[in-house]
């Protein structure tokens, strides 16, 4: 008996599970295509074939909807395990490559949702938060990332700043291949690769191989 109760609750969790993913991609898709303003609870519903009372009851709101949304896509986009595990092992050439995603962005619809955070965190402090929080989540592990190929006498004010250079190029290249499109983007990619590839070989005084340069 108790262990089919145990079965019946792992079900109800895996349907919840799957309710609340299936109900988070439709509102991305939305948000993406319409912005934050112009999409309701009440389409999101219609479009996911969620009632509104069940949304309400996964989600307190609209803002507690788009934060949920960004959490999944940080975690699956920034793969914190992977930097981990390669940082435990000191395996320098993972640790690179794991840094390689930030200077060659994708136009995703996950970076659309971003840029449309982004505008609206300057009129909603409730999204601005979210997006604070992603944002330090985020140079938590590309600051780990760099002090990782750091040396251990590498101050602190100088990991911090230049994983403030790659967040915000990463950043903006993301933004100008979401309005401009993909056309040269690339080869400003390759430049700033190697721009960082020699702040780094500068600042922590290590070797860069010649197919890095």
């Amino acid at each position: 008996m108790i262990g089919s109760d145990q079965t019946a609750g792992q079900g109800r969790t895996a349907r919840a599970d799957q309710r609340r993913r299936h109900l988070l991609e439709v509102a991305r898709r939305l948000f993406v295509q319409q912005g934050f303003h112009q999409t309701g609870v009440a389409q999101i519903a219609s479009e996911s074939e969620i009632k509104v009372g069940q949304i309400y009851r996964d989600f307190e709101s609209k803002e507690a909807i788009i934060a949920a949304i960004c959490e999944m896509d940080v975690a699956a986009w920034l793969e914190e395990d992977v930097l981990t595990a390669a940082v435990q092992q000191n395996d320098l050439p993972a640790i690179r490559a794991w840094l390689a995603r930030f200077s060659q962005p994708e136009d995703t619809e996950e970076y659309r949702l971003v840029a449309e955070i982004m505008a609206e965190a300057g009129r909603n402090e409730r999204i601005a938060e979210s997006y604070r929080a992603l944002d330090n989540r985020i140079m938590a592990s590309l600051s780990a990332a760099l002090e990782a190929i750091a040396p251990p006498d590498t101050e602190r004010a100088a990991i911090d700043a230049l994983a403030q250079l790659i967040m915000t190029f990463g950043v903006g290249m993301a933004s100008r291949k979401i309005v401009l499109g993909k056309d040269g983007s690339q080869e400003a990619c390759r430049l700033m690769d190697r721009f960082l590839t020699s702040e780094m070989a500068t600042l922590f005084r290590c070797h860069v191989p010649c197919d890095q340069r």
